[in-house]
């Protein structure tokens, strides 16, 4: 299955085995990486769902790998326990001396094609490069936000402050006011806490190596929502087999042998910690939610593989659900920004009908490569 394109002499197809050296080596000289083959396979063809539709676009004449596009397969799950196959974009990439020849398009065309052949029913993904996508067809419903817990100002500013390194003056200012306010805001709300209140409770932390995928729960946050199908093999995947990932903590909580909350970290670089995925039994009420969620947080900090001084979230506000996760972590000492990107849907299978409003979003919709 192949396109050609006539200026240039450049022809988009799918990506074969003999090709994964170079589509490495281009995704390394561009975003300065250091991908290896063990993360390109891990990422691209060992997801449970299968093994993703990547395609290349290859300049002919000079054998060159120019352009990347690809979609990896994720199995959704509805609240009545229906699955359907989607697809999360990834490795949009097109080399900046061949734009302008509709190279993106055209890998796009493919891709399309391919996955409705796998009965992909939806294609999705997160991108600042809203223009584009929006010639191709896709919705873009909402963005995603970030909350930030504080517990180092220094190296929480230092970490912040690279994240964009077209930051001036101004900028950096806000940053480490930004950095201040967090802090005080984490010493207020998430130090006024007893473990007390959760005498009833049993809790269990796990790491990454330490029978990790042990047991499932899947919660979901209204009647007609929807979520990534978190099962053993898709923690397995996006855990355990992680290259990524130095060190994942997972926080279990359970009553009477039954798991009522699940909370999961993983470590990134610097004493900076993500917040990968909370879940919660609707059995439990708010104020429980948000003193098992500081509990975890303390859990957290009180391991000692790796220090604790910046936390960092994923939000959204596109339904209540998500409305509520923003008000107890604020609850707990997080402070809420509105930065992010934006989140892109396009529906590939028009007897589907989800409505993406109700699509339960956390960090674990990335495979945790930053």
């Amino acid at each position: 299955m192949s396109t050609q394109i006539t200026k240039r002499n450049i022809k988009i197809s799918l990506l074969t085995d003999q090709d994964i050296d170079e589509a490495i080596s281009f995704y390394n000289s561009v975003y300065k990486g250091e991908r290896d083959r063990a993360k390109f396979l891990w990422e691209f063809q060992n997801a449970p769902a299968g093994r993703a539709i990547y395609v290349i676009a290859k300049d002919e004449d000079t054998q060159k790998i120019v352009g990347t596009q690809c979609a990896i397969p994720i199995e959704l799950i509805t609240s009545l326990g229906r699955k359907i196959l989607t697809a999360k974009s990834e490795d949009t990439l097109v080399d900046p001396n061949y734009r302008g020849l509709q190279i993106f398009e055209k890998m796009y065309e493919l891709l399309f094609e391919a996955c409705k052949k796998n009965n992909i029913k939806y294609i999705w993904g997160f991108t600042s490069a809203l223009k584009p996508f929006r010639k191709l067809g896709f919705d873009i419903p909402f963005d995603h936000s970030q909350s930030l817990m504080v517990f180092k100002i220094k190296s929480s500013f230092r970490y912040l402050a690279k994240l964009n390194p077209k930051n001036k003056t101004k900028s950096l200012i806000k940053i480490f006011i930004l950095c201040i306010i967090s802090r005080l805001t984490t010493f207020k709300k998430y130090l006024n806490f007893t473990k007390s209140q959760l005498s009833n409770l049993e809790c269990s932390v796990a790491y990454k190596t330490n029978n990790f995928a042990d047991e499932e729960m899947q919660e979901f946050g209204f009647t007609d929502s929807f979520t990534i199908s978190m099962n053993n093999s898709f923690y397995h995947w996006r855990i355990i087999d992680n290259p990524y990932h130095e060190v994942v903590i997972k926080i279990t909580f359970s009553s009477d042998s039954k798991v009522i909350a699940k909370i999961i970290f993983n470590y990134h670089k610097n004493g900076v910690w993500y917040l990968v995925n909370d879940i919660y039994s609707n059995d439990i009420n708010e104020f429980q939610r948000i003193q098992i969620f500081k509990e975890a947080i303390k859990q957290l900090t009180s391991q000692k593989v790796k220090r604790v001084d910046l936390i960092r979230t994923w939000d959204f506000r596109h339904n209540q659900y998500h409305h509520n996760e923003i008000k107890l972590r604020e609850k707990a000492g997080f402070v809420h920004i509105e930065r992010g990107i934006s989140f892109v849907w396009k529906l590939l299978d028009e007897n589907e009908n989800l409505d993406v409003k109700n699509f339960i979003l956390s960090r674990i919709a990335s495979q945790g490569v930053i």
